[in-house]
């Protein structure tokens, strides 16, 4: 019998979940009390987990294989139908800690039929590791924490035309965000590190709460001319005990120019708060 997790189709999901592996820096420091005040409110203008005392949380996620596989069910559907039942058989658990840490474990229930299958099986899990780690990386931020540094922290704030340009280090990185001066609405962050380049467009829904990221756009491009990938990450939220935390997650770009799409489906929250 044929083997319907092919060398190929593996490589396609694990280019699929690979992309998400990108985090975003924040810094902390010094700075004047007018500028304080500022970067106090923009914090307090965005919604926070923590703030609303979440200590750590586990969900079930399960990726839409057949849209990852959507190319292989147009071209050979038969295999494709057969990796479909072995990938549907696959299940995963998210775990978030109380360090913000995350942690994906998964069971299978079928175990795989041969040496191939297996590795097929090892690239998928490498995958949906890479994939969760790197979207909790740069959701955090926004949603578990503050999209902000400290109020007292060390940064520079200036008034350029309707919008604030705050501007600091991390480590070896350059950070430099743009915020609305009307309502402190980021409209765009950049990371220049020496290992990547980075320009991230968020967007968010309002809430009493405030702000909730609703998904973002994004370009990065690796060290020295490397791999360039285009992303656009769409977030669908779900009040679970009282708390706002991913329901749906749609994401589509290109890496290196090849065009990617996926679906993942968080359900089953179990959540700890204060």
């Amino acid at each position: 019998m044929r083997n319907p997790i092919r060398p190929r189709i593996a490589a396609r999901i694990l280019l699929c979940c690979s992309i998400l592996s990108f985090t975003l820096p924040f810094a902390y420091g010094a700075d004047k009390a007018d500028k304080q005040e500022i970067v106090t409110r923009a914090r307090q203008s965005y919604y926070s987990l923590r703030n609303r005392g979440l200590v750590e949380f586990t969900t079930s996620v399960q990726p839409n294989w057949r849209l990852v596989l959507k190319e292989q069910l147009a071209s050979d559907p038969a295999n494709a139908e057969k990796a479909l039942t072995m990938l549907n058989g696959i299940h995963f658990l998210v775990s978030l800690g109380p360090d913000g840490a995350v942690k994906i474990t998964h069971r299978e229930d079928v175990a795989p039929v041969n040496e191939q299958a297996a590795e097929g099986f090892k690239q998928i899990f490498s995958g949906m590791e890479q994939a969760m780690s790197g979207f909790f990386d740069s959701w955090s931020p926004f949603m578990l924490t503050s999209p902000f540094p400290q109020a007292t922290g060390e940064y520079s704030l200036e008034e350029v035309g309707d919008q604030y340009n705050l501007s600091y280090k991390e480590g070896n990185a350059a950070i430099a965000t743009a915020m609305s001066r009307k309502d402190l609405v980021i409209s765009e962050i950049k990371v220049d590190s020496p290992e990547f380049k980075s320009v991230v467009k968020p967007q968010f829904s309002k809430s009493a709460e405030g702000f909730l990221l609703s998904g973002y756009e994004a370009t990065y491009q690796g060290a020295g001319g490397g791999a360039t990938v285009q992303l656009n990450v769409r977030i669908e939220n779900q009040p679970v005990s009282g708390l706002q935390l991913p329901h749906k997650l749609n994401l589509d770009g290109s890496y290196q120019g090849t065009p990617f799409q996926m679906e993942l489906m968080f359900s089953g929250y179990r959540v700890k708060k204060r």
